[in-house]
């Protein structure tokens, strides 16, 4: 699943005797241009497979990350209907919703996912080719979705300073709905029946230390406070009516919300960062692990680095059209929910299969820490392709091959050792 850009469209196929690279190239084409296949189809397993894993989490809440990344094709001219924002920035956007388990902060799977291009969008939860909306217009639909699907845990909805929008925040409290946003630090609330902006409350809130952390290399300690807020201002839409004209402010109820300030201090006490959160989740979850539940947001990055970076670099992919585009990332999102599977399982078997397929890798891993996602995938793709390998030669038949390959037929007779001992004390030598 790791093509160069030079090989074309094709998805790295494993190895095999039986089948030529190009007729499986072509295949994949012809799959991923198919319009009778949908993307509600593709999502389904994920989708199932999410709800199925979320069972097992002990925690009675769910985490549902929401963000965008942009999917980069500037040297890529033959590609239709790419969205240019900037002259070094044409493309797609991806949005993803990914669901993070609520008691390790490791994710599950990409629930939904909508591909934007020029003039409009493709999307899991919608058949048909839609018109472009807003960034949070768009989000308020798809959570109204996912709350529909069989997750029996109580969802909360993070989303990062683009989220603290007071129209979409009144529209997903009014279904009932829990989320989890930073707050944007010039914006007003209301604190103990004064109007203030976000940052002149979080000056005021106490905070209590929780535990040393890692900032930006460095030790430092955390601090966290919270304080009841209702937020009270009008709604500023950026849209236009039908005259073209600027919509006005339009006020509206009040949301009732829970500020939360995270401090990161050094050792003299200096404040080196800030974070103020807000929230209408129930004060049963205390202002500590909600910090770390937006802490837990970075796994949504991780998951848009793993499909451009570690392992699918899907900026390289020669697919022409975005709907074959998101056909060909539904197929490389289960690769990583499968990834994922294997990532959270605590039990001693799948802790000894973490540890071979991250050495089958070839990446470092830090000392001490869990097994990355990057690496796991990587070791899966090795996995696969020797198990090709072994269905289709016997031992004797590559023992032999490596001996030719490796030009070691006479160390090999006259010391009596295997191909794989000769190549190692190369090395070592």
């Amino acid at each position: 699943m790791n093509p160069l850009a030079s090989l074309a469209p094709a998805i790295k196929d494993l190895a095999s005797t039986q089948k030529s690279s190009f007729s499986t190239t072509q295949a994949v084409w012809r799959f991923l241009n198919n319009n009778k296949i949908s993307f509600s189809q593709l999502n389904q397993p994920i989708k199932l497979l999410a709800c199925e894993q979320i069972k097992t989490s002990p925690h009675q809440y769910a985490l549902i990350v929401h963000d965008w990344s942009q999917l980069q094709y500037v040297k890529h001219s033959h590609k239709v209907q790419r969205l240019q924002r900037t002259e070094a920035n044409s493309g797609y956007e991806l949005q993803s919703s990914l669901l993070v388990d609520a008691s390790s902060g490791l994710p599950i799977a990409p629930l939904a996912q909508t591909l934007t291009d020029a003039s409009g969008c493709y999307s899991t939860f919608s058949e048909q080719y839609s018109e472009r909306k807003s960034h949070l217009d768009s989000l308020a639909e798809q959570i109204k979705t996912i709350e529909q699907y069989p997750i029996e845990k109580t969802k909360v909805h993070i989303i990062d300073r683009e989220g603290d929008s007071i129209a979409h925040l009144r529209e997903i409290s009014s279904h009932g709905f829990k989320w989890l946003i930073r707050a944007k630090e010039s914006h007003r609330i209301e604190h103990q029946g004064e109007t203030y902006k976000v940052a002149e409350v979080a000056e005021k809130v106490v905070t209590q230390q929780v535990k040393p952390i890692a900032y930006k290399g460095n030790r430092h300690m955390l601090h966290v406070g919270e304080t009841d807020i209702r937020i009270t201002r009008a709604a500023k839409p950026k849209r236009k009516d039908d005259l073209g004209q600027r919509v006005a402010p339009q006020p509206g109820k009040a949301v009732t919300a829970r500020l939360i300030v995270a401090v990161v201090k050094d050792a003299q006490g200096k404040t080196v960062a800030r974070w103020s959160l807000i929230s209408n989740v129930s004060s049963e979850i205390d202002a500590v692990e909600l910090t770390t539940w937006y802490y837990w947001r970075w796994t949504i990055e991780c998951y848009f680095k793993l499909l451009k970076q570690a392992g699918h670099d899907v900026e390289s992919w020669l697919q022409t059209t975005p709907a074959a585009i998101l056909r060909r990332l539904l197929i490389s999102s289960m690769a990583c929910v499968l990834t994922w599977r294997i990532q959270r399982s605590e039990d001693e078997q799948n802790q000894k299969i973490r540890i071979f397929l991250a050495r089958l890798s070839g990446r470092q891993q830090k000392r001490g820490k869990l097994e990355s996602a990057p690496a796991i995938l990587a070791g899966l793709s090795i996995l696969l392709n020797t198990l090709q390998l072994l269905s289709e030669y016997s031992i004797d038949e590559l023992n032999e091959i490596a001996t030719i390959a490796l030009g070691t037929s006479r160390c090999v007779d006259t010391y009596d050792i295997s191909p794989r001992d000769f190549v190692f004390s190369s090395f070592l030598d």
